[in-house]
């Protein structure tokens, strides 16, 4: 389901998993294709308010300059308005914020998460993967092994790169299943992601 990027998420009423569909972001792939050899993954907590400004200023000041100015500024302008939309709907007082380079496969294996909700947003690389309810075998989860876990392959989600996703976990409500989910493998293609995840 596609929205436009100042509207509220939409609903993807099979899986619930909330999804905002973006084409290509020319300034923050041309600022990430110059600076991804230098950007290290960052992790915040916030949990005494949040202040659009402030956090401008400090990931202005922990990632690394690129070539224009303009470009790095669209990529904080990009989190900072995930981070205020995450703000805007969550009921706990604190949220993990995490901007995440990652090369490996350490979370190649379908699962599910024990947080209330997640909100992601891959800038670089492959998006998440994601199956629809009725395509898991909960039975197997934790057990090592998606050929288990994913009863159709076929019909596994990914969203695209710049799509954000909201994802409900094991904790958002005793009646509500989390939703199964993973990073996809990138080890044998030597690629690299840069990913936002937020968490309360």
């Amino acid at each position: 389901m596609t929205v436009n990027e100042e509207s509220t998420l939409d609903t993807n009423t099979i899986s619930e998993v909330l999804i905002n569909q973006r084409g290509d972001i020319p300034k923050i792939r041309k600022y990430l294709s110059h600076t991804i050899h230098t950007i290290n993954s960052l992790k915040y907590v916030i949990d005494d308010g949040f202040a659009p400004e402030e956090a401008f200023e400090i990931l202005d000041e922990d990632l690394p300059n690129g070539p224009s100015v303009s470009d790095k500024n669209a990529f904080i302008d990009d989190i900072v308005h995930q981070i205020s939309y995450f703000n805007s709907i969550k009921k706990n007082s604190s949220m993990k914020v995490q901007l995440l380079v990652v090369n490996t496969n350490k979370c190649r294996l379908f699962h599910e998460d024990f947080y209330r909700q997640r909100l992601l947003c891959t800038y670089m690389g492959p998006g998440t993967e994601w199956l629809d309810h009725n395509n898991v075998n909960r039975n197997a989860l934790g057990k090592g092994c998606n050929d288990k876990i994913v009863k159709n392959m076929s019909l596994i989600n990914r969203a695209n790169t710049f799509d954000v996703i909201l994802l409900k976990g094991a904790n958002y409500s005793e009646d509500t299943q989390g939703i199964v989910h993973r990073s996809p493998p990138i080890e044998h293609e030597r690629s690299i992601r840069v990913l936002l995840k937020i968490d309360e």
